[in-house]
């Protein structure tokens, strides 16, 4: 069994095609800026959505492990919650879900098969994606080699953490690695999300040595972290000799996520990035010989 947090169909921005997107559970960043925080743990998670409450106090009746307590709002002691999901089931305008299910390979394909025709028709595939989707390694690996075995294509939008042994097991069965590439100072990267700079780089420049075709840079540009690194960032990769970095300007269709699992939301009040803002970076790329695409 793999731990899947969704699974969205009719995605057009992970990769080529229309394609569907499986998000595993578990990641080894946390990055502020997270549109998918829920996906950190590979535990499930109780979500509650304040906008659709109306505090009838069903889920606090409910709750045997008296997890749950309004002051006068919703408030989870996640100390308490077993995440048994039985305050999800009286709460009638579904304010409160649980985030995360076990499915077994056969379960995720059978989703997958669904829209086969979409795939044909628009050269798309599969892509996995979190969280880090190679973070349930074992599981992620046994995914990747039946989609391969079904003819799929598949991405990986993917960040790099993890050993270069992990990366060479599973390569052969990735068509592309949308790879990210959040900042060129160690320091830095460690500090805001946790990642290891390193790691991220040696499999990186191993993909370019080995695969260079299969790889797409994936940089989000996030003001007051790495806005004023975009040049650098670009020379960084051109250097390398990837071929196309992804220029993803900050969004903040995450914060209600946060939102929802009792977390402050640390871009509260961040004005959105405009595509246009970053436009300036198109040639300078093609001044160095690599594709820059503003969104992915």
């Amino acid at each position: 069994m793999i731990k899947v947090s969704n699974i969205e169909r009719f995605a057009t921005h992970d990769g080529p095609g229309i394609r569907t997107t499986v998000f595993l559970k578990g990641c080894p960043l946390h990055c502020p800026w997270c549109a998918n925080p829920e996906t950190w743990s590979v535990k499930p998670v109780l979500m509650h959505d304040e906008r659709k409450c109306v505090r009838c106090h069903s889920c606090q009746m409910t709750c045997k492990e008296e997890a749950i307590s309004f002051d006068p709002v919703f408030h989870l002691d996640v100390s308490k919650c077993t995440v048994c999901g039985r305050c999800v089931e009286v709460c009638l305008p579904d304010a409160l879900s649980v985030n995360g299910k076990d499915m077994s390979i056969d379960e995720i394909i059978s989703e997958i098969r669904k829209d086969d025709d979409y795939y044909r028709n628009s050269n798309g595939g599969v892509t996995l994606s979190g969280g880090e989707p190679l973070f349930q390694f074992e599981q992620s690996l046994k995914l990747l080699k039946e989609l391969k075995k079904n003819g799929y294509h598949t991405a990986l939008e993917t960040t790099g953490m993890y050993s270069l042994d992990k990366l060479k097991r599973a390569e052969e069965h990735v068509d592309l690695f949308l790879f990210d590439f959040k900042h060129p100072d160690p320091d830095r990267l460690r500090e805001v999300t946790g990642g290891d700079y390193e790691t991220i780089v040696t499999n990186l420049e191993y993909l370019l040595e080995k695969c260079p075709d299969k790889v797409i840079l994936r940089t989000p540009v996030i003001r007051d972290f790495n806005r004023d690194e975009v040049e650098k960032i670009i020379r960084w990769a051109a250097e390398r000799k990837v071929r196309e970095i992804d220029l993803l300007p900050y969004h903040s269709l995450g914060k209600n996520k946060w939102n929802d699992l009792g977390r402050e939301y640390p871009y509260e009040g961040y004005p959105l990035m405009d595509k246009s803002e970053l436009n300036e970076y198109k040639a300078l790329g093609e001044s160095l010989g690599i594709k820059v695409k503003i969104g992915g």
